[in-house]
């Protein structure tokens, strides 16, 4: 097996680190702090995951992908400090909005100091989307697999859009994300068993975002294909409203997400299809 090809650094190798990382960590660091913890396994994995991608890390960072592995480190080192002091929705929730804010003003600096109104429009568009949507994330049970099930459906609804817009190098960053997330949520389903607490939720979902901003940035997509990916975070207020029949709610739920997820993200890949210059021009 050839662990340089595309597909198993975007997918097979996350896949498999996020799920043994976070087995690891919740037993060695014991019964408490392990579990609190093992969602960190996640952001480690997709730093691993940009390193193989991306290759070296380059700094002074000049464009946005040489800019994105740092995006996702201090995301993460934000997300431990908060799970080592106050795993606490709200306190998630505003350094998320902080780190949202960030990562639009540092990767879309370049079109804020153009100050072009076609290109700012959609940029801001897409940070109140993504400011409504971590809201709406942090509304379902971290105990549960809702929240990575979530994250999943939509980071591969931005790799579909990604790869429709030309973008191969972005797809695969897409993907590592729905990888990392999918090896840790598979401890949690059909029983929950670790919580997808800050660590998580920042680097997988900011950091989720972060590469569909660079989506919106580095290729002709439109602007409007990337909103089915922002409603995938809706769908846990849908699937708690939806008939069990006879299953555990924690079972079914994610299920309903997941199907919700995948219509969306097809509709998003559907509407990215459009003549696009892609990568090249990006790299010349």
């Amino acid at each position: 097996m050839d662990l340089n090809h595309p597909l198993a650094e975007s997918v097979l190798v996350p896949l498999v680190t996020a799920f043994f990382l976070a087995g690891a960590i919740r037993w060695g660091l014991g019964e408490k702090t392990g579990v609190r913890h093992a969602a960190s396994a996640v952001g480690f994995t997709l730093l691993l995951g940009l390193l193989l991608i991306l290759g070296d890390p380059v700094w002074p960072a000049s464009t946005g992908l040489q800019k994105l592995p740092l995006v996702f480190a201090v995301l993460l080192s934000a997300g431990i400090v908060i799970d080592v002091l106050t795993p606490n929705k709200m306190v998630t929730y505003g350094a998320g909005t902080l780190g949202i804010v960030m990562t639009v003003l540092w990767l879309s600096w370049p079109q804020f100091s153009g100050a072009d109104l076609t290109v700012l429009l959609p940029i801001v568009a897409a940070a109140l989307l993504m400011l409504g949507s971590l809201l709406a994330l942090l509304q379902a049970s971290a105990t549960s697999v809702n929240r990575p099930s979530m994250v999943v459906m939509a980071a591969l609804g931005v790799a579909g859009a990604s790869f429709n817009a030309g973008s191969l190098v972005l797809f695969q960053l897409a993907l590592a994300v729905a990888a990392s997330v999918g090896g840790f949520a598979l401890w949690n389903w059909p029983k929950p068993r670790l919580p997808f607490l800050a660590s998580a939720v920042l680097t997988a979902g900011i950091g989720g975002f972060a590469v569909s901003l660079l989506t919106l940035l580095l290729t002709d997509i439109r602007p409007w294909a990337l909103v089915p990916v922002a409603l995938v975070f809706f769908t846990d207020a849908i699937a708690r409203r939806l008939p069990s029949f006879g299953f555990q709610r924690p079972t079914i739920e994610p299920i309903y997400i997941a199907v919700l997820g995948a219509l969306l993200a097809l509709v998003a890949s559907f509407l990215a299809l459009t003549p696009s210059t892609g990568d090249e021009l990006y790299y010349q």
